[in-house]
């Protein structure tokens, strides 16, 4: 599950769609092109709506100049934790402009300065550091702290495990939940029956769990977790789609529409 987003081409708002088959149409109060209908729902009319929008209505499929998927949740979640960190008052737009949720919609001149504030993070060299949980081995990420999560990425019947800037946690599902094993670096060894052994500092803790950063592949032996500063870069997989998401809604005057 994930965060998407489109913009309206202008195609119907300029006389240059084909007539629609069932009318009248125009655009709702979310944003949304849709069949003006009065009275009770009439679905055969609206999927006679949706099979013109939908088929050849115009050389745009779905009648989206452009249409992305903006990110994974965990993803904008990390990119929100980074604006907060960076100051919110550095890119108050951007900050507020990103959904909690699907749905809703960036008006055309809200989404200008989202523009503008976009080409400032790309630019950035450090917008805040990030704890990930790594393999010693390879270096390859295994988790990231998302505090929107408390850090949590693992659960099953018995546990709950994370990783958060005091390091890798295992919890019980207590209420409220007990830990079972914390450490910043430690080694884990897969046990018969679905357990799994950490070691840390000389102590020794069994947990009920499937071993962290599987993946389908042998697990990591060793585990650390560490702080990387990250940069505008960094943020490339969220900050390109919205970008090319707000150029269009300026270009056409339509919003951003989140999905």
């Amino acid at each position: 599950m994930g965060l998407d987003a489109f913009v309206y081409c202008r195609c119907w708002q300029d006389g240059l769609a084909t007539p629609c088959p069932i009318g009248p149409v125009g655009y709702d109060e979310d944003g949304w092109l849709a069949l003006v209908q009065a009275g009770e729902y009439d679905g055969a009319a609206d999927n006679a709506f949706y099979a013109w929008m939908t088929g050849d209505a115009c050389p745009h499929r779905h009648m989206e100049l452009v249409s992305e998927r903006v990110s994974n949740w965990a993803g904008v979640r990390l990119f929100q934790q980074a604006l907060r960190a960076a100051g919110e008052h550095r890119f108050p737009t951007l900050a507020a402009a990103l959904p909690d949720a699907n749905g809703g919609s960036l008006p055309a001149d809200r989404a200008a300065v989202v523009l503008a504030e976009l080409d400032a993070i790309a630019g950035t060299d450090r917008i805040t550091d990030e704890v990930e949980l790594i393999d010693e081995a390879t270096g390859a990420v295994v988790m990231q702290y998302v505090e929107a999560y408390r850090g949590l990425f693992m659960f099953g019947p018995g546990f709950q495990a994370g990783v958060d800037p005091d390091g890798f946690f295992v919890l019980d599902r207590a209420d409220p939940p007990v830990t079972l094993f914390r450490a910043v670096r430690f080694g884990q060894r897969p046990l018969p029956g679905d357990r799994v052994e950490f070691t840390a500092g000389g102590t020794r803790t069994t947990v009920a769990m499937r071993p962290v950063g599987e993946h389908g592949e042998p697990p990591p032996e060793r585990l650390a977790v560490r702080t990387r500063s990250r940069s505008g870069e960094d943020f490339a997989y969220i900050v390109e789609p919205l970008r090319r998401l707000c150029a269009a809604s300026v270009a056409t005057g339509n919003p951003v529409m989140w999905c």
